[in-house]
């Protein structure tokens, strides 16, 4: 077998067709010296198979057109997963919230002074239950109401409280009158004496206290808290003694001690004086141009006015019954107007978030409220 020497001479300058190439090798793998090859003839074949043996990668030219169809395809692909994907989470979180309607209303229960315990739904509006020296009567507002032996002069306390999705009013033998809301408690005497009229509170509660004399000396009323006790004369406030310690004023006037259910009243500094629409919260005193926005709880709704997100949050972790924890970056964010506490907790947020895009994320039964992004 013979080779042309053109053809050679393009294989080892790297011009030779794809059929020249494969003859020149068929050819030097075939060769059994027809006749000799000069030194250089060998060298520069031998270089040509280096190429060969270990041949040297070159990109393929692909179409712009192909790059941007194959791109806009992955991209595609990419955003129909993620919107499927986000989706599918959204859906879960949403059954998750629709579970958590309004609370149906559980009853209160009032404790006896021997700890023997009545669910006041039980008594139906005039009902009278007979306990010893008085009697407890439902009126028709639902209000408890005592009827006691006026010749009773013994001191007996009850209780009355209530649970999430509960609240209860229940008027004193003063003629105060009392109304908690959920998961809070009041502790107080069936029959005050003649000096001082004292209740103990845990929770929130409204208060609207009868002024009251004796021997033409004006007897004191004080609701005691674990940290904070209110004295009272006569007059008309909302006392939150939850996390937040919040005392709103709407008519009257109050002062107020900072100390524990074992001081002795006499022994309190009653530093802090309100006067109508100041509310005392955090140890500052300040005006409100709406005080009733604090009583939103008594008339079944949650006020959103001039309120951060974070302190909303808490009213609706209470109503609901949910551990919720809010994103530090739009905790301090402004809410304004109003949301009936009849409606499901998806509602709730629902509207919410049409004021401050919110998301949502479950985790061990506590909600995370997080700021929307966009994708």
């Amino acid at each position: 077998m013979s080779l042309d020497k053109n053809i050679l001479n393009r294989y080892n300058q790297g011009n030779a067709s794809e059929e020249e190439r494969s003859t020149v090798e068929s050819w030097f793998d075939q060769y059994h010296g027809e006749r000799p090859l000069s030194d250089q003839e060998v060298l520069d074949m031998l270089n040509s198979l280096d190429k060969k043996i270990f041949p040297v990668s070159e990109r393929k030219s692909i179409p712009w057109n192909r790059i941007v169809a194959v791109a806009a395809s992955l991209i595609l692909v990419l955003t129909i997963s993620y919107y499927w994907m986000k989706s599918k989470s959204n859906n879960n979180i949403e059954d998750q919230l629709a579970l958590y309607e309004a609370p149906k209303s559980s009853s209160p229960i009032i404790v006896l002074e021997n700890n023997q315990e009545y669910n006041i739904d039980s008594l139906h509006a005039g009902d009278t239950l007979s306990v010893g020296k008085y009697f407890i009567t439902k009126l028709e507002d639902g209000e408890i109401k005592y009827i006691l032996d006026p010749t009773t002069t013994e001191i007996v306390y009850n209780t009355v409280r209530t649970k999430a999705g509960s609240t209860a009013s229940l008027m004193l033998s003063d003629g105060s009158r009392v109304w908690l809301n959920v998961n809070s408690e009041i502790k107080y005497p069936i029959n005050f004496s003649s000096d001082t009229r004292e209740v103990q509170l845990k929770g929130e509660g409204y208060f609207e206290v009868e002024h009251q004399e004796h021997e033409l000396r004006r007897i004191p009323f004080y609701v005691r808290g674990s940290t904070h006790t209110i004295a009272v004369l006569g007059t008309k406030f909302n006392v939150d003694f939850t996390k937040s310690n919040v005392t709103a004023l709407v008519d009257g006037k109050v002062s107020i001690a900072k100390g524990d259910l074992n001081d002795q009243v006499r022994d309190l500094d009653f530093n802090v004086t309100l006067l109508p629409n100041q509310v005392y919260s955090e140890g500052r005193v300040s005006y409100s141009d709406n005080i009733l926005q604090y009583l939103d709880w008594k008339e079944g709704y949650f006020s959103l006015s001039n309120r951060t997100l974070g302190s909303v949050v808490q009213k609706i972790s209470a109503w609901y019954g949910i551990k919720v924890i809010v994103d530090d970056s739009i905790k301090n964010s402004l809410l304004y107007g109003r949301i009936n506490r009849k409606k499901s907790l998806k509602e709730v947020l629902s509207l919410i978030s049409d004021a401050i895009p919110l998301t949502y994320e479950f985790d061990k039964n506590v909600l995370y409220l997080k700021k929307a992004t966009q994708p």
